[in-house]
């Protein structure tokens, strides 16, 4: 198996927030790029800022068979329109992807990389910090009427974490491989330190443990 297909959001792009620049910026990937190319693949890598399932929807006719496809979504899609909920805190608001579209589309996702001869690995969503990325929503929309509709601050983790079980089910029904990344860094004391000041993003430090877990999931 030669070919190794990344579908992803901002995540696998590399993408973090730098301070001293107030703007987002590029984690440096050449090394993990090295040594993907070292144990012989091809790499395509199809990741952009902002990527819902939909996205990987869109290359699925473009997977090769025996290829490997690692397939890492969810964060964008389980997210809001949080200025509109600042607005209107008290009507009925949907995620961007809602949870039962994500996970039929998620699934057909899986499956169709299977159906050509690909195999898939499904990442799963790495943990927010859902104090900071509350403090980060409040730059941008009222954080007592965010409040009002989320309940509490930590609706935030446990609605990303929903969507991250809904990929590990998917995972699970299809009989993929899965990187359990969030398990990985749940379990690591130093993890907050890990993280952007967006509570979303991983920083160089994170992006850098990310990848050392990435390199054993492809070889093996």
């Amino acid at each position: 198996m030669k070919n190794l297909t990344i579908i992803g959001d901002s995540i696998m792009k590399g993408v973090m927030y730098n301070n001293e620049k107030d703007k987002y910026t590029l984690y440096d990937d050449k090394w993990f790029i090295k040594q993907a190319l070292d144990m012989g693949f091809n790499i395509k890598k199809h990741c952009r800022m902002g990527a819902t399932v939909q996205y990987g929807l869109d290359f699925l006719s473009s997977i090769e068979e025996d290829s490997l496809v690692l397939v890492s979504l969810g964060g964008n899609d389980s997210n809001h329109n949080w200025s509109t909920i600042a607005d209107s805190p008290r009507a009925e608001h949907r995620a961007f992807i809602p949870p039962e579209a994500f996970y039929a589309m998620y699934k057909k996702l899986i499956e169709g990389i299977m159906r050509v001869g690909a195999i898939p690995i499904v990442v799963n969503l790495i943990p927010i910090d859902s104090e900071s990325f509350f403090k980060w929503i409040s730059k941008k929309a009222d954080p007592k009427r965010v409040l009002e509709w989320l309940g509490d601050e930590n609706m935030l983790y446990r609605w990303h974490e929903y969507y991250s079980r809904v990929v590990e089910k998917v995972a699970e029904e299809a009989g993929c491989r899965l990187l359990d990344l969030r398990g990985q860094l749940l379990l690591d004391r130093s993890y907050c330190s890990m993280i952007c000041d967006d509570g979303i993003h991983p920083n160089e430090k994170g992006h850098t443990f990310i990848r050392k877990l990435l390199l054993p999931a492809i070889a093996g």
